[in-house]
């Protein structure tokens, strides 16, 4: 699959999540408020980068003056003009941010960046669009994410059933070589517990994120396929319930001030 298909499809996804989407996002929310703590308030304009269905923005709202959202899908858009609370909705891909250069204070995104096929680009383009002195929080998934879903479905067949997710050292590298983005690293594991393998299914379908950029499995998945994933399910308890592990990585991009 190309990059533009992938990109639509992501964008479709993420679209018909919108009503289930702030249900469903326990991870999200979890992320989202151990990122805003990292978030320096500004009295200028905040750019909520994949900013979903905005359920966030009364939070975002309180760090700043002025509070811009994008993202890729214009369904989740569509939520968040709703809500009417921030001052500017578009669409857009982050990967080519149609934002001046040097026109934004802060940059707040929860949770995207593992859905670009170029995250170094994101970055770069978020360092572009910043004014000097200014910065961003950035919070994405590594390699590890759902490693016992993974290892589950790797026993029932040899599809790729689990999104690829960079490694740690992926963005250790981008910090030793691009120095002006003023990268500071953070990561941390959050467990999340389930009844059973189809919950955690229908939660990733309910937030739009069970797309697989790689190697994807078109095969319909039946019962019986499930029940072999739930057997195969590492750490399993006896009454069937499960915990799935989400590697976090929280990004500080700091734009040196002009002297």
């Amino acid at each position: 699959m190309n990059a533009l298909a992938l990109t639509d499809d992501i964008a479709r996804h993420f679209g018909r999540a919108r009503e289930s989407y702030e249900q469903a996002a326990r991870l999200q929310r979890l992320v989202a408020a151990k990122a805003l703590t990292l978030l320096k308030p500004t009295d200028g304009l905040l750019l909520d980068l994949g900013s979903g269905p905005g359920w966030f923005h009364p939070k975002l709202k309180q760090h700043c003056a002025d509070l811009i959202a994008l993202d890729l899908s214009f369904d989740m858009l569509q939520k968040s003009r709703a809500s009417q609370q921030a001052t500017l909705v578009f669409q857009a891909d982050a990967q080519s941010l149609p934002v001046a250069s040097e026109s934004i204070n802060r940059v707040f995104s929860s949770l995207m960046l593992q859905w670009c096929e170029q995250p170094q680009l994101v970055l770069r383009e978020i360092n572009r669009v910043l004014k000097p002195g200014g910065s961003a929080v950035i919070s994405t998934l590594l390699d590890g994410t759902l490693q016992e879903f993974k290892q589950a479905w790797a026993q029932v067949d040899g599809h790729q059933h689990i999104n690829q997710f960079l490694s740690l050292d992926f963005y250790q590298q981008l910090e030793l070589q691009h120095p002006e983005l003023g990268l500071t690293l953070q990561t941390e594991l959050v467990q999340l517990d389930y009844p059973d393998v189809l919950a955690l299914a229908r939660e990733l379908k309910d937030l739009g994120a069970n797309t697989v950029t790689h190697g994807r499995n078109k095969a319909l998945t039946g019962k019986q396929r499930w029940q072999k994933v739930q057997q195969a399910y590492p750490s399993r308890c006896i009454d069937g319930s499960i915990s799935a592990s989400y590697q976090v990585l929280y990004l500080v991009l700091s734009k040196q001030s002009i002297e």
